[in-house]
This record gives structure tokens, sequence and C-alpha cells, in this order.
């Protein structure tokens, strides 16, 4: 999945932008045979920010900026009895 961000402000009075930035996410729920031969197994697997990219997220004003979060990897398990 791609997001793409707009620039929003940066300030109240909307003279400064953010930069946009645009951002990489994938996601698999099953991987392949492996989960077949587990009859009610689930495994799932979550990327977020697959390039790692720094990028500023938010800006309440021009001194005071958030960086984005970095590159997240999350895997799950689940059973259904």
């Amino acid at each position: 999945m791609v997001y793409v961000t707009p620039a929003p402000p940066a300030d109240s009075d909307h003279q400064d932008k953010v930069p946009h930035y645009t951002l990489y996410d994938d996601g698999e729920n099953e991987l392949g045979e492996a989960a077949n031969h587990c009859g009610g197994t689930t495994l799932q697997l979550n990327v977020n920010n697959v390039a790692d990219k720094h990028y500023v997220a938010s800006c309440s004003n021009t001194s005071a900026c958030f960086y984005g979060s970095g590159r997240s990897i999350v895997a799950s398990v689940s059973y259904s009895w």
C-alpha cells in the first residue's frame, strides 16, 4: 500500500508547510504452503514504512516539528479451534 500525504501547514498562519511524503507499507496474511499444513492457523506479517524513510510528520509551529515513525515489522500467529 502506498500513502501519499499532502503538505499540511507548519504554522497557524499557513505561511510555512510541512513537506509532503510518500510511505510504502506491505502485509501478507498467508505464507504459502506453510499455512496450508497448519489447519486453523493464520500467519500474518506487516511492514510499515518499508523504505525506513525519515520524514517530518507534523509541526505545531515553525520551531516544533515531529518526525514520523521509522520502519516497523510485526508478525503474528493465531489459531482457531
